[in-house]
C-alpha cells in the first residue's frame, strides 16, 4: 500500500472517471482491511465500480470546437483535441505526476501538433495524474484554448 491508497483518494479517481485506479486503490484496501465490515464495505465498491468499465475515446461522443478529451488507462494516456481551424501554430501541454520512490513527479511536456484535430496515445509508466492543454503557439509563449481538466475536482 502507498500514502495514497485512501477511500478518498479513490473516489477522487471515481469522480475523473479513472475507474481502473479506484479499483486498484479499492483492491488493495480490502486486502489490508482488518476487520470484516470494512473488507466487505470495499469488496461492495470494487463490485459496483467493476460493471463499469471506461469508454474508450472512440466510444465516446464527439467534443465541442475547442475541445480537449483525456482518457488514461493502465500506463497510457489517450487524447483527442479540436481547436478552431484556423489555429496557427496547434500545440499541447501536458503535465504527467508520475509516482517514484520519493513521491510524485512531474512531468511537463510541450507537443506541437501537425492538426487542428485529432488523437494520440501515450504510454508513461507509473502514471498517477495528468493535466492537459491544447492551444497554440505565440513566439515562445503557450496560449491555452481549452484545458482538461476544466476544473479541478
Amino acid at each position: 500500500m502507498t500514502v495514497f491508497d485512501t477511500e478518498t483518494m479513490a473516489e477522487l479517481f471515481v469522480k475523473q472517471g479513472l475507474l481502473d485506479r479506484a479499483i486498484d486503490i479499492f483492491r488493495r484496501l480490502a486486502q489490508q482491511a482488518t476487520e470484516p465490515d470494512e473488507r466487505g464495505r470495499h469488496q461492495a465498491r470494487i463490485a459496483e465500480l467493476g460493471g463499469h468499465p471506461a469508454p474508450t475515446l472512440a466510444e465516446l461522443p464527439p467534443i465541442e470546437v475547442p475541445g480537449l478529451r483525456v482518457t488514461e488507462g493502465a500506463g497510457t494516456i489517450e487524447i483527442e483535441w479540436r481547436l478552431p481551424p484556423d489555429t496557427r501554430g496547434p500545440t499541447l501541454q501536458l503535465l504527467l505526476l508520475r509516482r517514484t520512490a520519493d513521491g510524485i513527479e512531474t512531468d511537463p511536456r510541450t507537443l506541437p501538433l501537425s492538426a487542428t484535430q485529432g488523437r494520440t496515445v501515450f504510454s508513461v509508466a507509473d502514471l498517477c495524474g495528468v493535466r492537459a492543454a491544447a492551444g497554440r503557439l505565440d513566439g515562445e509563449s503557450f496560449v491555452p484554448l481549452v484545458r482538461f481538466p476544466d476544473r479541478i475536482v
